[in-house]
């Protein structure tokens, strides 16, 4: 056989090796301990009832995005990386300005939500079974990173290689300082903001919208003294799974132009809601969005590291 065909060989039972203990494995055992028993995949936790609104939802959004563009005109006024009299942003504008800075989402949009709504529960940030809510994210990092991975890798094969802007600004500037800000815009930052905004916000939002439990009057502007009506039991799969799908498109939206990630990213997200929605916090989405912001930022440091 051939020096090529060899490789190929022993690459693809190498990948079949990696797709059978990372997926099949973990899966088969919760169909054995779990689906065959007719259990569902997590148990439903009470709910507190989120009375968000579009108002409360557009301010997130403009939040979100007004950070970002601040901190890019601040970094654009201060091109100079000898400049250090802006220091914290001495980066690529992506990795300051739309990565680090974005922290200040969180920190200014919870206070102005909690101030609409006085209670933080209202947009799934809750500390009752935090230890619980931690390993659930573990676990659930188990059976869903090793599929979103594994759809990245064929999309990047099938339709168009994986590409960000985090590895072009590594593989141009390989310094300590870069290598510690990205780590933290990506690993910290970004899951934490991301889950507030999209899970914690948006999804929470729309999921009251397509209950089908609310007056639609509360869509636009809902009081904290509003109530839902019925128990929901009697919802159609539209009604259960419309936020989430419509939440899912829009951040993998987010995504375009990172070649395909778009693709996996969408079930990702999908994933996260189906999370989110059962156990009532982001704090799991948070964990699982981490552990794979970690994976991704290890191995390609891994590769820098080879090239160099």
């Amino acid at each position: 056989m051939p020096p090529n065909e060899l490789t190929l060989a022993y690459t693809a039972i190498y990948m079949a090796g990696l797709f059978f203990l990372l997926v099949i494995l973990p899966w088969k055992t919760v169909y054995q301990r779990r689906l065959k028993h007719g259990l569902p995949l997590l148990e439903q936790r009470s709910l507190v009832p989120a009375r968000l609104d579009f108002i409360d939802m557009i301010m997130t959004l403009v939040i979100y995005f007004g950070v970002q563009v601040v901190g890019i005109v601040v970094v654009a006024e201060n091109p100079d990386p000898q400049d250090n009299t802006n220091h914290f942003l001495q980066l690529s504008p992506f990795n300051s300005a739309a990565g680090l800075s974005t922290l200040l989402t969180f920190f200014v949009a919870v206070p102005v939500i909690y101030f609409r709504r006085g209670d933080l529960r209202a947009m799934r940030l809750r500390f009752d079974r935090v230890t619980e809510l931690v390993r659930i994210g573990f676990y659930a990092s188990l059976l869903i990173l090793p599929v979103t991975l594994v759809i990245n890798i064929v999309v990047s094969i099938v339709v168009t290689p994986y590409g960000h802007p985090v590895i072009d600004t590594l593989l141009a500037e390989t310094s300590v300082s870069t290598i510690v800000y990205t780590a933290i815009t990506v690993v910290i930052a970004a899951p934490l903001v991301e889950e507030f905004v999209f899970r914690g916000v948006i999804l929470t939002y729309l999921h009251r919208v397509f209950s089908g439990q609310w007056d639609s009057n509360t869509a636009v502007y809902c009081s904290n003294t509003a109530n839902a009506h019925g128990d929901g039991e009697n919802s159609d799969l539209f009604q259960l799974h419309g936020a989430n799908i419509l939440t899912s498109l829009l951040f993998a939206a987010l995504h375009i132009g990172q070649g395909a990630a778009y693709i996996p990213l969408f079930f990702l997200s999908f994933a996260l809601g189906y999370v989110c929605n059962k156990t009532g916090s982001i704090l799991p989405c948070v964990i699982i969005h981490m552990v794979l912001n970690g994976i991704s930022t290890v191995s390609l440091y891994f590769m820098i590291l080879y090239q160099s």
